[in-house]
């Protein structure tokens, strides 16, 4: 699922407008470059987690609007409040504190190594003679 600047739901004029503001980062489509960015913070913030694609799009729009906003002027009281929610609702996915989240399955299909092999003394130093 890719996340576009069309995803961050602005009006033509409003997109336009940010673009215009944004022109001073120096990137051809600042407006996108701020949405991967995001899109690469919220996919490290829930890594081994799944969530459902619109959880995922209403983070990234979370936080893709408020760079957006706080680079290119004053920013709304509602972007910088959905900002905050968001992004303490992405450190407590982060820290493991929403034990409601499923995790993601090993890639390889096998399970990790539990340690089954017992407490005893697998190789003999010289101490243990």
């Amino acid at each position: 699922m890719a996340f576009t600047d069309d995803d961050l739901l602005l009006s033509p004029d409003k997109a336009a407008q940010l673009t215009k503001a944004l022109a001073t980062i120096g990137v051809a489509d600042p407006l996108q470059y701020l949405c991967d960015e995001a899109t690469a913070d919220v996919a490290r913030f829930t890594t081994g987690y799944v969530l459902s694609a619109e959880s995922t799009r209403s983070f990234i729009r979370s936080l893709a609007l408020f760079r957006a906003y706080s680079k290119a002027g004053p920013v709304p009281a509602d972007v910088q409040r959905d900002y905050e929610a968001a992004l303490k609702e992405l450190e407590a996915i982060a820290k493991g504190e929403r034990p409601n989240l499923a995790r993601t399955p090993p890639e390889t299909g096998e399970e990790p190594a539990t340690g089954n092999w017992g407490s005893s003394t697998q190789i003999k130093g010289r101490m243990d003679v």
